[in-house]
């Protein structure tokens, strides 16, 4: 939806909506950054208007992904090497995965099936794409 259709559609000015879209995507970008530096992570990348941050840990070593959206708030990934059969999480983080996907559009066949690390890594190898 274009800017003019959004502001014909809300009975305000193009510049209305525009102001209160930059405003949106400053608030998730502090929101982004002041998760990452409660958690100690060193910011690589921030995408606020995809809700999206791709940050390092240096305390494990690892690759940090900090998401936010309307349907799961703010939620922190840690890249690891899992074995998510025995993990008591799995059907959780599997829930928001896949809640992730379909709120930013992201398809991928078969992902029922999948377990929760690869559906993680199918996410975030396409929002890192975008950055």
């Amino acid at each position: 939806m274009s800017l003019s259709e959004i502001a014909l559609k809300l009975g305000v000015s193009r510049q209305a909506v525009h102001k209160g879209i930059q405003a949106a995507e400053a608030k998730v970008y502090r929101i982004l950054v002041s998760a990452a530096k409660a958690s100690k992570i060193e910011i690589r990348s921030v995408d606020a208007k995809r809700g999206f941050l791709v940050g390092w840990s240096p305390w494990l070593k690892s690759e940090v992904y900090i998401t936010l959206s309307v349907k799961n708030g703010l939620q922190i990934w840690f890249k690891h090497e899992a074995d998510c059969s025995s993990c008591p999480l799995r059907e959780d983080c599997k829930r928001i995965l896949l809640g992730e996907m379909e709120e930013r559009g992201i398809r991928v066949e078969g992902a029922e099936d999948m377990e929760p690390s690869k559906l993680a890594d199918e996410l975030f190898s396409r929002l890192k794409e975008a950055v």
